[in-house]
């Protein structure tokens, strides 16, 4: 791990709490003598029991969580009970009930951007000590761009970093080297295609989950981060501030390539991610593109039955011209009109402390930004593949693109026959190149077409004042460190 990244770490340190003492007084009797004086005796008042109201919307971590909380009930010196409650289906509507009825809780974990609009996070700039920046990568204390006025809502906790997962046992079967995945896309495309010759119509080399078209950003625009090919998340370049698809045409080029030699798991646009990571974990597929929650579900939800490991992503050309992509997400907000703001304090410091995150890491329940976690936790004999999702200091965090408000050009603009009015649009169009089978030059038309488009609209945006573009403009940005 790079030391220049990370820095020094030092334990977050919580205040003594100062007890009032009671006071004896002294008598006098009737006849004006002293009687004589009791002895002053010190009792401490007990505190007065206050609740803190925690909502979360995440339920993988529950065991942990609930653990780590009934220890804190029960040991904490200040009379606070953590009411810790998971809504994992139906979070955000929760939300907005709540926010209507104004009984929001005093912590919630992941608001949304209607939380944040309706002014529910306290700032937690002046809450972040030296010592809790010696906790933490830099990513997880910098505020977004689409806060307001460069206010922190939020500690951004988890790291979801992508990588190649590959079937060490399936390799090894078809001839190929189990401890040498591959480096360039030429040499993907050859295993995949050597993979399925070996399989008898059983085993492939790749799977696609596009039947779930968020997973192009997983399968082409993040894996393109180690060739150099990005300079910002979805397809934004804050270097020259404008949105570029063109770099991605030749990677929607080598999906349809080897898709059409018959590499890929058959019924490609028929089944998501889980139905393809079920697949894998059988054995049925060679390789496949992963993020850092998968450590979970190669262990947990659909248990590997396969001898598999993690590699960054292969490159085009053969050289490595960025860093490994990665992103920082989530975390917990406390209220700004909670009635208790001491104790939702000192509550919000126990969830982001090394012991929280460190006991999460152990049971391989994500990569988190907490430096304790990253350092001290990660047990690849324990859950297989931890190891490979390590952020370290070749992982890049991408300049985030502007969010844009796609109603300020109405109509829509098009690129063909698909409307430009959501951001999942970028998959659509990818998915529609596919399906088609489209050649290159008609692949590169369609990508300049959508990035023109995008651009229009961030035009739009910016002229509307929905979008302040200097804010996500990083003209000295360089993928690679």
């Amino acid at each position: 791990m790079s030391r220049n990244k990370w820095g020094n770490r030092s334990l977050l340190t919580i205040a003594a709490v100062v007890l009032a003492l009671s006071a004896g007084c002294s008598s006098s009797t009737s006849n004006g003598k002293n009687a004589s004086s009791t002895p002053a005796v010190d009792t401490a008042k007990p505190k007065e029991k206050v609740t803190i109201k925690v909502w979360a919307n995440t339920r993988h971590d529950i065991e942990v969580r609930e653990s780590l909380i009934k220890k804190f009930n029960e040991t904490n010196p200040d009379n606070i009970q953590i009411d810790y409650k998971v809504y994992s289906d139906n979070y955000d509507e929760q939300l907005k009930l709540a926010l209507n009825a104004g009984k929001l809780p005093d912590i919630a974990y992941n608001i949304s951007a209607d939380l944040a609009n309706a002014d529910y996070p306290l700032d937690l700039n002046p809450l972040i000590t030296p010592e809790i920046r010696k906790r933490f990568d830099q990513s997880a204390l910098t505020a977004p761009p689409t806060s307001k006025n460069g206010e922190l809502d939020r500690v951004f906790e988890n790291v979801t970093n992508l990588k190649l997962v590959y079937n060490k046992d399936l390799f090894k079967a078809s001839g190929l080297d189990p401890e040498k995945p591959p480096t360039t896309w030429q040499e993907m495309q050859q295993y995949a295609k050597q993979i399925t010759a070996s399989g008898g119509g059983k085993k492939f080399g790749l799977g696609l989950p596009i039947k779930q078209t968020v997973f192009w950003r997983y399968y082409v625009i993040y894996p393109a981060a180690v060739s150099g090919d990005i300079y910002g998340r979805e397809g934004w370049n804050a270097a020259t501030g404008k949105f570029d698809f063109s770099p991605f045409a030749k990677y929607v080029k080598w999906w349809i390539d080897v898709n059409k030699e018959g590499s890929v798991f058959p019924g490609v646009g028929n089944y998501d991610n889980d139905m393809i990571r079920a697949q894998f974990s059988e054995g049925n597929i060679g390789m496949l593109s992963a993020a850092t929650w998968d450590i979970g579900v190669f262990n947990d939800q659909f248990p590997a039955k396969i001898d598999w490991a993690v590699a960054d992503f292969p490159t085009w050309g053969g050289k490595v011209l960025g860093g490994p992509a990665y992103e920082t997400a989530s975390g917990f907000s406390i209220n700004k009109k909670t009635e208790h703001l001491k104790e939702a304090q000192k509550v919000w410091e126990f969830f982001i402390s090394d012991e929280m995150f460190v006991t999460l890491a152990k049971k391989g329940l994500g990569s988190f930004t907490n430096l304790a976690a990253q350092d001290k936790s990660i047990q690849p004999a324990d859950r297989k593949g931890s190891e490979g999702f390590v952020i370290n200091g070749k992982s890049t965090n991408y300049p985030m693109a502007p969010r844009l408000d796609y109603s300020v050009v109405n109509p829509p603009l098009k690129v063909g026959s698909i409307d430009i009015k959501k951001s999942g649009v970028v998959n659509d169009v990818m998915t529609e190149l596919f399906i088609k089978g489209k050649d290159l030059p008609e692949i590169e038309k369609s990508l300049q077409e959508l990035g023109d488009a995008f651009n229009k609209l961030t035009t739009a945006n910016v002229e509307a004042k929905t979008v302040e573009l200097k804010k996500y403009l990083q003209p000295d940005f360089k993928p690679l460190k």
